[in-house]
């Protein structure tokens, strides 16, 4: 919070601390227009799947495996060092709804690859590839 203050936008940002991933979680997912991912080592976690099967379409840096996930037609990827840029995309995306509906179906679509049912198939797949050798 000292950042934020220093930077003067303080009274624009909350740190809001522990959220409960049952049912606080997906609240502040719902109340999001856009999904920023800013991270540049914690690229492998499920928030940017999260975020995506809650429909939100996601800017983040194009880092290890955010690449993997995201591409033109599921969110906006940026270069590490350009912050300026980061923040275009997410200004880009607030002020053009049609994209982010766009973007947002995609997400989900995406989202659906990872699913129990998707990942229990894909493994019994494996299983079974295994057993044919």
């Amino acid at each position: 919070s000292r950042e934020a203050k220093a930077a003067g936008i303080a009274s624009n940002v909350r740190f809001i601390g522990y959220i409960d991933r049952e049912h606080e979680l997906p609240q502040c997912y719902a109340a999001a227009d856009v999904f920023m991912f800013s991270s540049r080592t914690e690229t492998q976690g499920l928030v940017l799947i999260e975020a995506m099967a809650c429909g939100l379409p996601v800017v983040a840096l194009a880092e290890m495996g955010t690449r993997d996930i995201l591409n033109s037609n599921r969110g906006a990827l940026t270069p590490a060092a350009e912050i300026e840029t980061f923040a275009q995309a997410v200004a880009s995306l607030i002020d053009n709804p049609e994209r982010r509906r766009q973007l947002s179906a995609e997400a989900r679509d995406y989202s659906l690859e990872w699913s129990d049912a998707a990942m229990a198939a894909r493994l019994a797949d494996l299983y079974r590839a295994c057993l044919r050798r």
